[in-house]
């Protein structure tokens, strides 16, 4: 057991996570990746020849060498947060805009300007909500890639970074789109694809850790997160739920609210009417539905715990606060 322990906490300090990418998904981000990079320079050439830039250049002026790491991104993480087209095009150009001018002001130190660099391009892409791991990469690029890249100034923001990020983002959209599973962005994937939705008042069994890990690894595209971070999720989304401290500010005629419980206490009443003093309201669903009721105004609020309404597929859920 105590040998058990100790392979635990080494694949816990080294991140080695217990779920698995398939092996279709593997090979899938391997030759996806493989056409999209050939594509980023072969684009890249007729780009440079309908410009009439004839002259010999280094293939380091026209492809951004952190586009290899774009890629592994967009083909091997579809479906990530830093994989999708605003963090792809706004990290990589932001990035390259704040490199050239890290090396435009303080040039005279490389150390100090590639430092600059790197942790200004961090800065704007956390503030503009637009991280990208790569366009670190971009960002000192432009300070240590050398004296052709220099010659290029300001031109490097436009080629090779924009043009590569279009590139590699039309690439990931049209080479994953046959596999449904896999299609770019993950939009793409989510408005068209729907689970059985269970009710709430269906349900009977609480969910456990095991049930969430095990929805992970069915998911079918690698998600960047450790297995602690994972639990630590679904920990949080537990005390939360129990700790029943959520209420709506506001409630008025016409709207839907939900008790958040799950089984037989579930249930989804809807304002008929209401005054200063109290509310008549209608049981839309649970055990009572279809049921009326009359209670004080801080006695539905109490009982409330947010507000719903039917998605598209007909099941009741969460009232969005970006809509």
């Amino acid at each position: 057991m105590r040998n058990n322990s100790i392979v635990k906490e080494c694949r816990l300090y080294l991140g080695l996570p217990t779920t698995k990418t398939p092996l279709k998904d593997i090979i899938l981000g391997s030759l996806t990746s493989l056409i999209a990079i050939m594509l980023v320079i072969y684009v890249s050439q007729i780009f440079l020849n309908y410009i009439n830039v004839t002259e010999q250049v280094s293939y380091n002026t026209y492809v951004l060498i952190s586009i290899a790491a774009t890629s592994v991104l967009v083909f091997a993480v579809p479906h990530g947060a830093l994989s999708q087209p605003w963090q792809v095009l706004a990290g990589n150009v932001v990035s390259a805009l704040l490199g050239v001018i890290s090396w435009k002001y303080l040039g005279g130190n490389v150390i100090v300007a590639a430092a600059f660099a790197v942790a200004l391009a961090i800065l704007a892409m956390s503030y503009l909500r637009c991280i990208h791991p790569p366009g670190g990469a971009t960002a000192l690029g432009a300070v240590l890639g050398g004296e052709a890249i220099h010659e290029l100034g300001f031109n490097y923001i436009l080629v090779p970074t924009l043009l590569n990020s279009v590139i590699i983002i039309l690439a990931g959209i049209i080479l994953n789109y046959p596999f449904r599973w896999r299609r770019y962005p993950s939009h793409s994937y989510f408005k068209t694809h729907s689970e059985g939705k269970i009710s709430p008042g269906d349900r009977e069994n609480e969910i456990t850790i095991e049930d969430f890990m095990k929805s992970i690894s069915e998911h079918g595209s690698y998600i960047d997160i450790t297995d602690e971070a994972w639990v630590e999720i679904f920990e949080n989304a537990k005390r939360h739920a129990e700790l029943d401290i959520e209420h709506p500010t506001e409630i008025a005629a016409g709207f839907a609210y939900s008790n958040g419980k799950i089984g037989n206490k579930w249930e989804i009443r809807q304002i008929s009417a209401i005054n200063k003093q109290s509310v008549k309201f209608t049981v839309l669903a649970g055990i009572n539905s279809g049921s009326f009721g009359q209670c004080t105004v801080n006695e539905f609020v109490s009982w409330a715990k947010f507000e719903v309404d039917q998605n598209t597929f007909g099941v009741w859920a969460r009232t969005s606060e970006y809509t």
